[in-house]
This record gives C-alpha cells, sequence and structure tokens, in this order.
C-alpha cells in the first residue's frame, strides 16, 4: 500500500513540473467559463443505505493552450468544477446536501486525421475534495470526500458549418486509472479520527476499487459579439473501500461563453488560428 502511494506521489510530482517554465514568447489560448443546471444522485453507506436524488448548480471553467512543445502539438489543459447539490430519499423525508471542487491539469498530444477533425490523446492530474452532509444522522452527519487521480483523457472537435453558421462540436472523456482516495473505516467516526484514531484512511485507488468517468459534449457557436457555448457534462464515481460503497452520479447542462486570444510577448493579438483548427 504505501508503495503504491509513494508512486502515485512520484509520478504527480513529475507530471506537475512545469512544462510551462520552458521560455515561450508566442501562446495560443483557449478560455471558457459556463455555468450549470442538473439532476444528482447520491449513494453512500457510510451514512445511508438509501438512494438520495436531486438537483445540481455548477461551474465549470476551462483554459488551453498549445505549449510549443513536440513541434507545437502538446497543448496544456486546465479544468475547474465546482458543484453544489441537494439530494432527497424517496420519501422526502431526509435530506443530503453534496459539494465538490474539482481541479484537472492534463497534456495532450494532437493528431489531425482529416481536415476540420482534430484529436487529443493524453494524461492528467485530477484532485478532487467534496463532502456529503445528512440532515437526519446525529452523530455521523457528514462524509468527507478526497482523491487525488492519474487520469487518462481523449478529446474529438470537429468543426463545420450549419448554413453559414459555424460550429464546433467536441467530446472529452476521461478515465482515472490509478491515485489514492480518503476512506475511513466502517463505523469509525470523524471524532474518533480527530483523537487520534487515524490509520489506513489513505488507500491505493485503481479499477478494483475505484470507477470514475467524465463525459463532456460541447457546440460552441461564434457570433460578432461572443462565442456561445454549450455543455452536457455526465459524471460518475463509485468506490468501494473498507465496506463502505459510495456512488455519485450527476447530469448537467452547461451554458457559457468563450474566447481565443493569441499573446506575444505578453500582448494579445487578434489575427490568428484557434486552438482546435
Amino acid at each position: 500500500m504505501k508503495k503504491g502511494i509513494l508512486i502515485v506521489f512520484l509520478l504527480l510530482a513529475a507530471f506537475i513540473v512545469p512544462f510551462h517554465c520552458w521560455a515561450q514568447t508566442e501562446k495560443l489560448t483557449y478560455q471558457s467559463t459556463s455555468v450549470g443546471f442538473g439532476s444528482t444522485e447520491v449513494y453512500d453507506t457510510y451514512l445511508s443505505p438509501l438512494k438520495y436524488t436531486g438537483s445540481n448548480l455548477g461551474l465549470m471553467y476551462e483554459r488551453m493552450n498549445m505549449t510549443g512543445l513536440m513541434s507545437g502539438n502538446i497543448s496544456g489543459q486546465h479544468l475547474l468544477n465546482v458543484e453544489v447539490a441537494k439530494t432527497n430519499n424517496q420519501t422526502g423525508t431526509t435530506s443530503n446536501y453534496w459539494g465538490n471542487l474539482q481541479y484537472i491539469y492534463g497534456l495532450h498530444y494532437r493528431f489531425q486525421p482529416i481536415q476540420k477533425l482534430q484529436l487529443f490523446a493524453g494524461t492528467q492530474a485530477d484532485a478532487l475534495i467534496g463532502a456529503i452532509y445528512n440532515t437526519r444522522n446525529g452523530n455521523n452527519p457528514a462524509s468527507a470526500k478526497a482523491n487525488l487521480n492519474l487520469n487518462l483523457s481523449g478529446i474529438a472537435a470537429y468543426s463545420f458549418k450549419i448554413k453559414q453558421q459555424p460550429v464546433l462540436v467536441r467530446y472529452q472523456l476521461n478515465i482515472p486509472f490509478m491515485g489514492m482516495l480518503f476512506a475511513p473505516q466502517f463505523g469509525q467516526s470523524y471524532y474518533e479520527m480527530s483523537l487520534g484514531v487515524n490509520q489506513d484512511l489513505v488507500h491505493f485507488a485503481s479499477f478494483h476499487n475505484q470507477l470514475a468517468m467524465r463525459n463532456l459534449l460541447s457546440f460552441e457557436l461564434p457570433f460578432n459579439f461572443c462565442t456561445l457555448r454549450l455543455s452536457y457534462l455526465n459524471w460518475i464515481y463509485e468506490s468501494k473501500v473498507n465496506d463502505l460503497d459510495t456512488r455519485i452520479m450527476s447530469n448537467s447542462i452547461y451554458v457559457g461563453i468563450s474566447k481565443n486570444f493569441l499573446t506575444v510577448s505578453g500582448r494579445k493579438k487578434n489575427n490568428y488560428k484557434t486552438v482546435f483548427d
């Protein structure tokens, strides 16, 4: 277990060593900010044997730029996602409140097999922190979530026109394959942890005890005054550690604005291709 955690730390450290520290006078950047609304399902046996369903609100930020590495075909991507949700049991007598903050940084290699189609493949460092709060429980009302993962990631982007209106369609899939997660022992309270009973709280995570998937489909419509971004985000997470089962799934629609810009020696220029050209 300790060797597995050490390996993950070393890989993350090597991954996060900033490639961007290399001098770069020209940077092509894509940036978007979106707000979303959707549905969430929460099942956590530390708090309750019942499934809770309800609605969520979210905020998503993305920044992606070409790094200049490998003939300009390596991109660096930052993703930040904040989500809060209120869910109820089937009878509506009890509520769960769920919130999380997720940050992802990834490096992708860009391919262009045919005109107007771009493919990106790479890996990501993924950090998530969150909590579930149950309004009925007295002794253990909350369940904390913390994960640090390495992901496999792929992006497909295709541009076309509908009656002279340019459209960019993009799909991205992220799947964690190795990392660490926080999980208490079955029946262990957070009060006991605060007293120093904190053995085996951090676990090596892979497909044997953690399955997760992040699907993002987006449509971008450029207009004279802005570029409108419409997105569908599906996030699925499941872990089984210490006889505790956690399952969280959300489906959300996001609406936002995106832009592309080119900086040369710290100054923005207007005439350029976009990241997905």
